[in-house]
């Protein structure tokens, strides 16, 4: 079965195709900008609420390219003290609901993953 479809009709469907295109990437974009502010602001209050030593951002917000609709908020901390990782924690999350956050205890991390922040994390 073939669809009979006219060259205006197909040229209107490309043309809302591209539209919708643009949008998504926009959005993303603008996810994006906000993941980096949320971020930021997370390790202002890392610094100011525990005295942490180092916040550095890793994962997929350290590269356009492989920052997704469902990207998550990956922060390694130096100097936080056992005893207040859940509050901090808690306090990343509120920031907002559009994204989870992961905090790593940098020293409490895999040496793979260790290996990862220090070679491809940005520092906060």
């Amino acid at each position: 079965m073939t669809l009979n479809i006219s060259p205006e009709k197909m040229a209107e469907y490309r043309a809302t195709y591209r539209k919708r295109q643009t949008l998504a990437r926009k959005k993303l974009d603008e996810r994006f900008e906000l993941a980096w502010e949320i971020a930021q602001r997370g390790a202002e209050r890392l610094r100011s609420e525990f005295q942490v030593e180092k916040v550095v951002v890793f994962g997929s917000l350290t590269n356009r390219e492989l920052f997704h609709i469902r990207s998550d908020i990956d922060l390694a901390v130096w100097g936080l003290p056992d005893k207040d990782y859940l509050r901090a924690l808690g306090i990343l999350l509120d920031l907002s609901p559009e994204f989870s956050v992961d905090l790593v205890p940098f020293m409490d991390a895999p040496e793979s993953l260790r290996k990862v922040i220090e070679s491809e994390g940005v520092v906060l």
